[in-house]
């Protein structure tokens, strides 16, 4: 029995992390938008490339401009100039400034080599939150018996099409509080597991870091029909490879790929822009056809769509 999930198309860029190397792994380290509020702007260049602020034009604000403008127009001009990233300047801001407002940043910044004092920081678009995942109700029950989500894994629904910073705390605080009230009731007793009638395989964990790329560059800020095809065929040829190695990195890249794959599809089925999920090629919202959520089901490692249309009063996508 597969877990049913939900609104996977929905991902929340930041704007401005630390760009680390084409190599970097794990967690980058994250450039607050306070930077940006504090004055701090952003430029396509170094000063001796000649670098200008590209902000300036594309929203009133500039580089003030909401979250997903910001990103998407990193994202933009990274495209334009064929560079890995954009720098934010906030060397005018000085480094007694820099050491009693925003002193972790300003340490993290010096441990990999960049005196934001002094230097411009490299910053790009990153995968910040996933709004969707594992179908849950009120009380973190999934469809499947015994299996209870909460958190980022979860899609309870209160954070509809974009995530709101705080809502973090309400998946955190309420849901799992929910969870432990039904819990003592619903617990059964140990059973053997069931079949698992999957294709068995794993796909060879140096994948991992194409499957990374064609996320970033198709799936990612920008979204439109032939980059979303293409990614899914790129993926599809991913999954036909097979590891010589069965370790946690492997099974890690076999997870990653099928994520990947539901939610390419998912991003494909929605042809709109709606909340964190950005169609270039259907730029407006479309509540006539698009007010409700993508369903998936993983059958043997292949994603199942269907599409559910919200009820007159399902608010979750506004």
């Amino acid at each position: 029995m597969s877990a049913s999930f939900s609104d996977l198309e929905f991902v929340q860029f930041h704007p401005t992390v630390m760009y680390l190397g084409a190599d970097s792994t794990g967690q980058q380290p994250l450039i607050s938008e306070a930077v940006r509020g504090e004055g701090a702007f952003l430029v396509d260049g170094l000063p001796e490339e000649g670098g200008t602020r590209f902000m300036q034009g594309v929203h009133e604000l500039a580089d003030l401009a909401p979250r997903d403008v910001v990103a998407k127009a990193i994202m933009r001009r990274m495209l334009e100039t064929g560079k890995p990233h954009m720098w934010l300047d906030a060397r005018h801001l000085g480094a007694k400034f820099w050491e009693r407002r925003f002193p972790t940043i300003l340490g993290v910044c010096r441990s990999y080599g960049i005196d934001p004092a002094t230097q411009l920081i490299p910053v790009a678009p990153a995968c910040h939150y996933v709004s969707g995942g594992v179908r849950t109700d009120l009380h973190g029950r999934s469809d499947v018996p015994g299996l209870y989500a909460t958190g980022e894994v979860a899609c309870s629904g209160v954070h509809g099409a974009n995530r709101l910073a705080s809502n973090s705390l309400l998946e955190g605080l309420v849901f799992s509080r929910r969870i432990a009230q039904v819990l003592p009731d619903e617990l059964r007793p140990w059973a053997d597991p069931a079949v698992d009638t999957r294709t068995e395989g794993l796909v060879p964990g140096a994948a991992r870091a194409e499957i990374q790329e064609v996320m970033s560059s198709r799936v990612g800020v920008l979204r439109n029909a032939p980059g979303l095809a293409e990614a899914a065929e790129m993926l599809d040829a991913i999954g036909t490879r097979s590891a010589d190695l069965v370790d946690l990195n492997a099974w890690e890249t076999t997870n990653l790929l099928t994520v990947a794959e539901a939610l390419t599809e998912a991003a494909r089925g929605r042809e709109e822009t709606r909340g964190s999920h950005w169609r270039d090629d259907f730029p407006d919202r479309n509540d006539a056809t698009w007010a409700g959520h993508f369903d998936t089901v993983m059958n043997d490692g292949v994603a199942e769509i269907a599409f559910v249309a919200a009820p007159a009063t399902d608010g979750v996508h506004a």
